[in-house]
């Protein structure tokens, strides 16, 4: 009953510190809610997409000729196999357009599968039944909406071997192998009769330079397989040598790691800056106890006089801050609910699939409890000052500082008489402000680091580092084109600027030792930037990137076993770059090594690094001019991949600094009010000495000002050490393993005099009591 008693006073008495805690606890708890159940709700509804589609462990686009009795013999034999399908499919071999968009990447298009499900007309939800199609519809993957920037009712051309084909998209369907908006291939759905039309046609323009015509293989695992995807493809493949001879596969597990790779990047993120907020709220917990202990030495010496002993104290203590949090805990829980279907909605058209609702709230509640348990620990080590506390120093209040005592004793101008005072009062007492400087560093070092991101991505030189392709010109070819007439290309962009860097390549994909990983056919492999080693020069030369090291455990000058089709060579391993491409599992060799894997020296692609970026322009126009219909060029600011990835970092910074401001109040107003109540008396000796509330005011919101400087200054020193690794860890699912971004004037000082301008405002707006003060306190104390 004592400690009840105690409670209520306690919490009476300081409601803006309880409510402060609340409100803290309120944001980290909604925000994990969020983070959690969004990614429960991705991963949930992907599986259940999957299992509606019967989609399989292993998924393989080969050409209908390389399917061969024998290896149907060798996959029917295949222990680790419970069953497979195959599916016929027309191969669109040079991708499709829209009136909006074009995309050179194959698709392949079959009618409609078992289990295919149709997205409703308002894109919320699944219709009840999917209608069949006629001549000339088409339902493509959800992803393909955004990707093609279409809707019903549009026209879309697919262009294959045999010719163009148009079609009316009919709807949008959820197919979640190759959904994804950022998977390059897609399998799309046409009427039996359109299929049965491009099959003939392709058929008929079959030969060994291309091949329109092939199979969808879905491999399915046998009940006691226990391998991963990745270890059950690369076994099935060297018993059957099914991957060597496929254009390309895909297992679930990478289709899921595609699928939800940026919703699975922003939320990573952001659950790093919520626990590190999770740890500024312990510190502001920590200062006000420890505040209020110092300021309360008469009440807590009292108490003890009257038989409360140091537990009932410290327990009274710990449950006012433990309520606050499971009060603010719960809060969050109920309001983060609603908000999760909203948030969700935003990754359906990059995902290809509709997210339904699954809220995590088991992990939530794990992860509030651990944070709970924590702050309880810090707290019960927090309260142990409260025995050191008598009766008989109470009397005297436990005052045992000397005003303006240290060892920086910076002079007193009278010309500057405000801010001086403010500088020494600053000195006087800097364990009252180490936690806020602490919190002002945390802050300002997670708004720099997402500035970081957002530079990096605008940064040609930060990009070329990281294996982001910097495109100022992409050229699309109407035809596969060869190198020569791309080295006529490249002598027509030189008319009118250097060529810094050349993009022109052959994607495909090859078995290394087994595994299925892709590659880069360079035709200009001396573009190529090596992290260690070289670039290839020879036909036996492969580089790596460090993911693939890492991931097959290979090193400079190891020999990997290569295969493309029946062709096999043994490559050497002469330099690892740094490439983004297929999140950053990749590989390059020379056009005479592929050649030598049976790949033609002909690609449809290109993308241009000028020396001079303002040149763009007038090279598009030159290109257009000169190549006529041959060729469509394109300038890369306009790329829809870039405006995707510039569009979730511009979300992740305006979360993370509306949080930062938010808090940045929060703390301020906690720490200011502590400020103020302990020197009441001090306010009023300047009173009467002749310091107007105004004065007084500027001087309080100069302290804060100083305290967010050495905040900012300590949160820029801890970005330039930790940062790019950090956010190396962080980005490494796409391919990112040398995040590299110098720190500029520019990017320091944005987030730098933000915080700054918002410590100093809400200390001036929390010492608007300052006015009530008046000389009377003195005759009071």
């Amino acid at each position: 009953m004592e400690i009840i008693t105690l409670l209520k006073a306690n919490i009476r008495r300081r409601k803006g510190t309880f409510i402060s805690i609340v409100i803290l606890m309120f944001i980290i708890s909604m925000a994990l809610t969020l983070i959690f159940s969004i990614r429960k709700s991705c991963e949930d509804s992907l599986n259940d997409a999957y299992s509606c589609a019967k989609s399989a462990d292993v998924t393989v686009m080969l050409k209908d000729a390389l399917l061969t009795d024998e290896m149907r013999q060798k996959l029917d034999n295949e222990a680790i196999i419970d069953h497979y399908t195959v599916t016929p499919t027309a191969v669109i071999s040079y991708g499709m357009d829209s009136d909006k968009a074009t995309h050179k990447s194959s698709c392949f298009f079959t009618p409609l599968t078992e289990g295919i499900r149709l997205v409703n007309e308002e894109c919320n939800g699944y219709a009840e039944k999917i209608p069949p199609l006629s001549k000339g519809e088409i339902y493509l993957s959800y992803g393909s909406k955004g990707k093609f920037k279409c809707d019903i009712g549009d026209k879309v051309t697919a262009h294959t071997i045999s010719g163009d084909y148009d079609f009316t998209v009919k709807g949008f369907v959820v197919e979640p192998m190759f959904g994804a908006m950022v998977v390059g291939w897609k399998w799309q759905f046409i009427s039996q009769e359109d299929f049965d039309m491009i099959m003939a046609a392709n058929s008929a323009e079959n030969s060994s330079d291309h091949w329109g015509t092939g199979y969808i293989v879905q491999i399915y695992k046998s009940d006691g397989c226990t391998l991963s995807d990745g270890k059950f493809r690369r076994q099935v493949n060297l018993d059957t040598d099914i991957i060597s001879n496929a254009w390309g596969s895909t297992t679930k597990s990478v289709s899921t790691h595609y699928t939800n790779i940026y919703s699975d990047i922003i939320m990573g993120i952001l659950l790093v800056f919520i626990l590190i907020l999770a740890t500024v709220v312990l510190i502001v917990m920590g200062h006000s106890i420890s505040t209020s202990i110092e300021m309360d030495h008469t009440n807590l010496g009292i108490l003890k006089s009257q038989g409360f002993s140091n537990s009932k104290i410290r327990i009274s203590i710990l449950l006012q801050y433990l309520i606050a949090e499971v009060i603010g805990g719960i809060l969050g829980i109920f309001c983060g609910l609603p908000l999760i279907g909203i948030i969700t909605s935003v990754f359906d058209t990059i995902s290809g699939c509709i997210t339904e609702t699954h809220p995590a709230l088991c992990k939530t509640l794990l992860y509030l409890l651990v944070i709970i348990g924590i702050s309880v620990v810090f707290i019960i080590i927090t309260t142990h000052k409260v025995c050191r506390i008598s009766p008989i120093r109470a009397i005297s209040g436990g005052r045992n500082e000397i005003y303006f005592d240290s060892r920086i004793k910076l002079p007193i101008s009278a010309k500057l008489l405000s801010p001086t005072l403010a500088v020494r009062q600053f000195t006087s007492a800097k364990r009252r402000y180490v936690a806020s400087v602490i919190i002002a560093a945390i802050l300002v070092s997670f708004m720099l680091m997402v500035n970081a991101l957002s530079a990096a991505i605008n940064s040609r030189k930060a990009g070329e580092t990281m294996g982001i392709e910097v495109k100022d010109v992409i050229i699309n070819f109407n035809e596969m084109t060869e190198k020569d007439k791309i080295d006529d290309i490249m002598e027509t962009v030189k008319e009118y600027d250097p060529i810094h860097r050349r993009y022109v390549s052959l994607g495909t994909y090859i078995s290394l030792n087994g595994e299925e990983i892709y590659c880069r056919m360079d035709f200009y492999p001396e573009d190529i930037i090596t992290t260690k080693g070289r670039a290839p020069k020879y036909d036996n030369e492969i580089v790596i990137t460090e993911l693939v090291a890492d991931e097959f455990d290979l090193k400079l000058g190891d020999t990997v076993n290569i295969a493309k089709f029946e062709n096999h060579k043994e490559f050497v391993i002469c330099g690892i770059f740094s490439s983004m491409s297929d999140a950053g599992m990749c590989t390059s060799i020379t056009e005479e090594a592929g050649e030598s894997l049976g790949l033609h020296k002909r690609t449809d692609y290109c993308s241009i690094m000028l020396e001079d970026e303002t040149k763009a322009e007038e090279i598009k126009t030159a290109l257009e001019n000169k190549y006529g219909d041959a060729m469509k060029a394109t300038l890369g600011k306009f790329d829809d991949e870039n405006k995707l990835i510039e569009t979730a970092i511009e979300i992740m910074r305006l979360i993370i600094y509306s949080f930062s401001m938010f808090f940045a109040l929060v703390v301020v107003s906690m720490v200011s009010s502590k400020a103020f109540t302990q020197e009441k008396t001090d306010i009023g000796i300047f009173k009467s000495q002749g310091f107007t509330t105004g004065k007084l005011r500027l001087q309080f919101a100069v302290r804060f000002l100083i305290v967010s400087i050495l905040g900012a200054l300590l949160g820029t020193l801890m970005c330039g050490l930790f940062m790019n690794k950090l956010l190396t860890v962080l980005l490494k699912g796409i391919g990112v393993t040398n995040f590299y971004t110098p720190l500029t004037p520019a990017s320091i000082l944005i987030p730098a005099a933000a915080i700054c301008i918002c410590f100093f405002l809400f200390a001036l707006l929390v010492s608007r009591k300052i006015k009530k003060v008046g000389i009377r306190q003195l005759i009071t104390e």
